[in-house]
């Protein structure tokens, strides 16, 4: 009998999972965001990088290169797979000038010295040093950024619940430009950006990325699944855990959702601890606004009134656009810091005749379908 009950049970579970795996759902919970995960989460963001809560990350990807304490290694003679270097538990991926001839990364874990064409790198954390021959600083190899000056670190954080299918598809179409403005366009300055995904079930992080086409390749993998369309708190506080204190860079969420106005206890609590972590990282900078948080909101609902609060609180820009055109518009604005861009990056794919995409902007070069021509809503600075 003991033996019938457990193979029924393990018969339910397995068709508990195929069934989860069938609809796009996931076992795995997501948390629920309080002051203790956000304080714990959000540390590097609200009191600075600390050397004991550095986490070592594993890459056993073949493109990646571990490399050593005292090694001294010649980057020309590296083999040509190989796209990263490893080093003291990080990927390396350059930094910001700091000092003479001297950058620190992003996230206040090494520095790079230049001296001709030699690289030091240096553990701030454990004091690991490495050297990197014939090192070219205009190549910028194997992700080794070195800028004059902070830009920006960007998470775009996108629902990817079945409504949004329309969206999720146009944001892929326009994913080069949106790259290239943040990370491309200004050659002295050092930006990264990160995105999440999130639906019901879960919430996906792709990490940081600092090269257009790792962005592009990431957008890629967004696949809508079946889910209810509601604010995932959880995934606004996993993209600001990529962003560190103090370090040069101005720190923007790109929220993109359709939302639920019947979500309103989701996003009434979010409202209220992003206040305080604003609050809260403002007085760890001694009342500086240097490392607040800025949410612009592409709202792709109506009466997303509480949404509108979290994005006026943290002094961003809040959106309704009302079609695919001027959602891709709206976002590649942002993109380019408020400025317009070149109609091509907004009409991608360039349709046949008699299905021309409706350019509000120019609505006499219209021959055939049309999205709405209403202009979409802007709220904030």
């Amino acid at each position: 009998m003991q033996h019938f009950i457990k193979s029924l049970l393990t018969k339910s579970l397995f068709c508990f999972i195929f069934i989860s795996h069938l609809f796009g759902t996931s076992t795995t919970e997501i948390p629920e965001v309080d002051e203790k995960l956000i304080d714990t989460m959000l540390s590097r963001l609200i009191y600075g990088a600390k050397c004991d809560e550095m986490a070592m990350i594993s890459h056993f990807d073949p493109s990646v290169l571990w490399v050593y304490d005292k090694d001294k290694i010649n980057i020309q003679k590296i083999p040509a797979k190989i796209r990263y270097l490893r080093f003291a538990g990080r990927i390396l991926s350059g930094g910001i000038a700091s000092g003479n001839s001297t950058y620190t990364s992003a996230d206040k874990t090494f520095i790079y010295t230049l001296s001709g064409t030699n690289l030091e790198v240096k553990s701030i954390c454990d004091k690991q040093q490495l050297v990197l021959k014939n090192y070219d600083k205009e190549k910028e190899p194997y992700n080794l950024k070195l800028r004059q000056k902070g830009g920006k670190e960007i998470a775009i954080v996108i629902n990817v619940a079945n409504s949004m299918k329309e969206y999720v598809f146009a944001f892929k179409e326009i994913a080069p430009f949106i790259a290239k403005h943040i990370l491309e366009y200004d050659k002295d300055s050092y930006s990264k950006i990160t995105l999440v995904s999130f639906s019901n079930y879960d919430v996906k992080d792709y990490d940081d990325v600092f090269i257009s086409s790792e962005f592009v390749e990431d957008t890629k993998k967004l696949k809508v699944v079946n889910s209810q369309t509601k604010l995932v708190n959880y995934a606004l506080i996993q993209a600001m855990s990529h962003f560190t204190k103090d370090n040069g860079l101005k720190k923007e969420i790109f929220l993109i959702t359709d939302g639920d106005p019947n979500d309103m206890r989701n996003v009434e609590k979010m409202l209220y601890l992003t206040k305080n972590l604003n609050r809260n990282i403002v007085k760890n900078s001694g009342g500086s606004k240097e490392n607040w948080v800025t949410i612009h909101t592409l709202a792709l609902n109506k009466n997303l009134d509480a949404l509108k609060e979290i994005t006026l609180a943290t002094e961003g820009n809040f959106y309704e656009p009302s079609s695919a055109y001027e959602f891709k518009k709206l976002l590649l604005r942002l993109s380019n810091n408020g400025k317009d861009v070149e109609p091509r990056e907004i009409n991608v794919i360039v349709p046949s005749k008699t299905h021309k995409i409706y350019d509000p902007d120019n609505p006499d070069n219209l021959k055939g379908d049309r999205y709405s021509g209403e202009n979409a809503k802007r709220v904030g600075k």
